[in-house]
């Protein structure tokens, strides 16, 4: 394995809180939050209605969502791009139809997929985890057919003290006893989470050349859901 890709896989454990198997199973555990009902009817108000599509989950984890889309369409082709080996570890009982491809989405190139070979894609909880998301937003401009879909969600940036609430609930920061590793670890948890704004994603999936189709603000702004095309 290079040594970039090394690189990417410790960046991705410390952003995990360095403990890939507790990171693994809270992917796991959040998985029916992300992908629920609302989830799904915005997945189906914008991809292509057919039983013969490649789609692709690029940062797949476990692979979850992939099977749920293979026991519903046995006739899809799924690739899962996944580099953590505590998510490709807990990957178990792969349909036929779905592959796991190892890559780094920092620098993928044009050459994970061939040229407008993908129907439709998914970055769920993707893109705030990479160094920069321009050079896999051009990539999807070449994997992805004309008309082809990107359906992307993810953390967006929020105001401090919302965070700080939200992560500590209840607590009197002037008087409250608190330890500074802890607040280190939040400080750096809140910089690695709120990196973009939905206006950032979207103006940057605009100036690699996608069309935007819909945008939603989901959990009272924290996060956002997008619904892009390549044209």
């Amino acid at each position: 394995m290079t040594d970039k890709l090394n690189d990417t896989q410790r960046y991705l454990e410390q952003h995990h809180g360095g403990d890939g198997s507790k990171a693994a199973a809270k992917t796991v555990s959040t998985h029916e939050r992300n992908h629920d009902t609302d989830f799904w009817a915005f997945w189906r108000t914008h991809v292509p209605n057919s039983e013969n599509l490649h789609i692709a989950d690029l940062g797949c984890g476990p692979a979850l969502f992939l099977k749920q889309l293979a026991h519903q369409h046995p006739n899809y082709r799924l690739t899962g791009i996944e580099i953590a080996p505590y998510m490709l570890a807990s990957i178990e009982e792969k349909p036929e139809n779905l592959e796991i491809r190892v890559a780094d989405l920092n620098a993928p190139g044009n050459n994970i997929f061939p040229h407008q070979s993908l129907d439709a894609c998914l970055a769920n909880m993707l893109i705030h985890e990479l160094f920069q998301p321009v050079m896999l937003f051009r990539a999807l401009r070449h994997w992805l057919k004309p008309g082809g879909i990107l359906i992307l969600t993810d953390m967006i940036r929020q105001p401090l003290d919302t965070f700080l609430q939200h992560k500590f609930p209840d607590t009197d920061f002037a008087r409250a006893e608190l330890e500074a590793p802890e607040m280190n670890d939040c400080f750096r948890d809140y910089f690695e989470h709120n990196r973009y704004s939905a206006e950032d994603i979207s103006s940057l999936l605009s100036l690699c050349g996608f069309e935007i189709l819909e945008l939603q603000l989901l959990r009272q702004g924290r996060a956002a859901r997008i619904a892009a095309r390549n044209p």
